[in-house]
């Protein structure tokens, strides 16, 4: 469903299809081996809004990432457990000493650019993202890897996916 970015609408995400990941190359998708769904709610790829509507199973774990586009993320249900910056890293290579930050259905939290972060969805969660700029092609999976940058598109060489994902 294509909105008009100029103009009034509205959106209910109970009419609107869960994507096909595997055919909407335009749009954020989650990061590889992820059970999320995903709900494109925004308008064109190349203009905006890019909003999207996200499920997460429990005990699902999004990796530590950074957006090189700001974002705002809204818990409608469920529950997830945020690690932020160095200590996301940490957790997500096994470090048990840490302990993220709790947040539940009305939470709501905005990400800088560049920000790393991660979370453990610690009961099946229902969330909306709202980015500032078009995400795709601007997320970077960090951890054991080492990053660089091509010309327009950041790449990690190691064995964590650089993919296009909304989900965090």
């Amino acid at each position: 469903m294509l909105v008009d970015a100029n103009s009034v609408f509205f959106l209910n995400v109970n009419d609107v299809e869960f994507m096909d990941l595997t055919a909407n190359r335009d749009k954020a998708r989650p990061a590889k081996g992820s059970e999320a769904k995903i709900k494109w709610l925004g308008g064109p790829p190349e203009t905006g809004p890019w909003v999207y509507y996200i499920e997460h199973p429990a005990n699902a774990i999004v990796k530590p990432h950074k957006h090189l586009a700001p974002r705002i993320e809204y818990v409608l249900d469920g529950e997830l457990e945020f690690f932020l910056g160095a200590d996301a890293i940490a957790w997500f290579r096994g470090d048990t000493s840490i302990s993220g930050t709790l947040h539940g259905a009305g939470s709501m939290s905005y990400v800088p650019s560049g920000t790393v972060y991660a979370y453990r969805i610690t009961q099946a969660s229902k969330f909306l993202h709202v980015f500032y700029e078009n995400p795709i092609g601007r997320t970077i999976h960090v951890g054991d890897e080492n990053v660089t940058q091509t010309s327009t598109e950041p790449t990690i060489e190691s064995n964590e996916q650089t993919e296009e994902h909304a989900h965090g």
